[in-house]
Protein backbone atom coordinates (compact mmCIF):
# COMPACT_ATOMS: atom_id res chain seq x y z
CA UNK A 1 0.00 0.00 0.00
CA UNK A 2 2.63 2.44 1.05
CA UNK A 3 4.81 1.88 -2.18
CA UNK A 4 1.80 2.07 -4.13
CA UNK A 5 1.23 6.06 -2.94
CA UNK A 6 4.42 6.74 -3.34
CA UNK A 7 4.74 5.84 -6.80
CA UNK A 8 1.12 8.20 -7.08
CA UNK A 9 3.44 10.57 -5.53
CA UNK A 10 6.40 10.24 -8.23
CA UNK A 11 4.28 10.62 -11.39
CA UNK A 12 2.85 13.95 -10.17
CA UNK A 13 5.83 15.90 -9.55
CA UNK A 14 8.08 17.44 -11.93
CA UNK A 15 11.38 18.72 -12.59
CA UNK A 16 12.72 22.60 -14.04
CA UNK A 17 13.43 21.81 -17.87
CA UNK A 18 10.84 18.67 -18.02
CA UNK A 19 8.46 18.84 -20.72
CA UNK A 20 4.74 18.63 -19.82
CA UNK A 21 1.48 18.88 -20.59
CA UNK A 22 -0.30 22.48 -20.45
CA UNK A 23 -2.01 22.85 -17.07
CA UNK A 24 -0.70 24.75 -14.17
CA UNK A 25 1.94 23.94 -11.66
CA UNK A 26 2.95 25.02 -8.35
CA UNK A 27 6.53 24.84 -7.34
CA UNK A 28 6.97 22.71 -3.97
CA UNK A 29 8.25 24.77 -1.48
CA UNK A 30 7.43 27.73 -2.50
CA UNK A 31 4.43 30.34 -3.67
CA UNK A 32 5.88 29.86 -7.75
CA UNK A 33 2.71 29.38 -9.82
CA UNK A 34 2.79 28.94 -14.02
CA UNK A 35 0.42 28.57 -16.18
CA UNK A 36 1.00 26.64 -19.53
CA UNK A 37 -1.51 27.01 -22.11
CA UNK A 38 0.49 24.33 -24.53
CA UNK A 39 2.77 21.54 -23.97
CA UNK A 40 6.33 23.32 -23.06
CA UNK A 41 9.42 23.14 -20.26
CA UNK A 42 8.93 23.99 -16.98
CA UNK A 43 11.05 27.50 -15.69
CA UNK A 44 14.25 26.80 -13.50
CA UNK A 45 14.16 28.49 -10.54
CA UNK A 46 16.59 30.48 -11.04
CA UNK A 47 18.26 30.13 -7.37
CA UNK A 48 20.95 27.90 -7.60
CA UNK A 49 18.63 24.86 -6.46
CA UNK A 50 16.87 22.39 -8.58
CA UNK A 51 12.98 23.32 -8.82
CA UNK A 52 9.64 20.71 -8.00
CA UNK A 53 6.63 21.43 -9.38
CA UNK A 54 3.27 19.69 -8.58
CA UNK A 55 0.34 20.08 -10.88
CA UNK A 56 -2.70 21.75 -9.84
CA UNK A 57 -5.86 20.36 -10.68
CA UNK A 58 -8.10 23.90 -9.66
CA UNK A 59 -6.89 27.09 -8.47
CA UNK A 60 -8.41 29.00 -5.97
CA UNK A 61 -9.03 31.84 -8.92
CA UNK A 62 -11.04 28.98 -10.71
CA UNK A 63 -12.99 27.61 -7.89
CA UNK A 64 -13.71 31.17 -6.89
CA UNK A 65 -15.15 32.23 -10.31
CA UNK A 66 -17.82 28.84 -9.98
CA UNK A 67 -21.33 30.40 -8.94
CA UNK A 68 -23.39 28.26 -6.51
CA UNK A 69 -26.90 28.54 -7.96
CA UNK A 70 -29.42 27.40 -5.02
CA UNK A 71 -33.00 26.06 -6.57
Amino acid sequence: MRQQRERELDDELFLAGERVMPGTYRQVGGARQVLLEQEDFLPASLDGQVACYMRVHSTWEQLSSQAVVKA
